[in-house]
């Protein structure tokens, strides 16, 4: 598969997944989605370390085919950050609204900052992998929060953008915690 459908593909997954975290929560309630975050990061856990052991299981190594970035530094590292990082919105925040804010920024707005981004020829000046067209299209998309927890959602989008184009951790991650911290101080 080529490295261009290879990206869609997984943003597309990305994006996926966020949706369905999205519904458990909304469905099934935080404690059950805490639940399945929970259980789905010990057995990511266990299959990482089969693989890194040399083991090939036929269904990850599927995955790994067609979801994981060469460059990542460990077999299911994307899946891993982007589990934790809404397993902290879940834990540290109370409220469903704000909890289901974080997620669709994680899941819909990152997977379409990627996909935008790729084409945009506007770098950012401090992240030179990333490009102004990719973060006006997470902050655009973020602000379908406002479903969720009214106007607080524009500047909830704009530090969602900020946090997505830092080139200090993976942004899996780095949404999630910006935005959990933007709720416990100012929700």
């Amino acid at each position: 598969m080529a490295e261009r459908d290879r990206e869609l593909a997984r943003q597309i997954f990305h994006m996926a997944v966020g949706i369905i975290a999205l519904a458990v929560l909304l469905v099934l309630g935080r404690g059950f989605a805490m639940a399945a975050v929970f259980f789905t990061i010990i057995i990511g856990m266990m299959l990482i370390n089969s693989r890194m052991l040399g083991r090939n299981i036929g269904l990850v190594q599927w995955f790994e085919e067609r979801f994981e970035r060469e460059d990542a530094p460990l077999p299911g590292w994307g899946s891993a950050a982007y589990a934790t990082g809404a397993l902290l919105a879940i834990t540290f925040l109370s409220d469903i609204s704000q909890i289901a804010a974080v997620i669709l920024i994680l899941g819909i707005g990152d997977g379409l900052s990627t996909i935008v981004g790729r084409r945009g020829r506007i770098r950012i000046p401090y992240n030179s992998k990333k490009t102004l067209e990719g973060a006006l299209a997470l902050f655009a998309s973020s602000l379908a929060s406002y479903y969720f927890v009214g106007p607080i959602a524009l500047p909830l989008a704009f530090i969602a953008m900020i946090a997505e184009s830092l080139p200090i951790v993976d942004d899996n991650i780095s949404i999630p915690v910006a935005c959990t911290a933007f709720f416990l101080i100012f929700g």
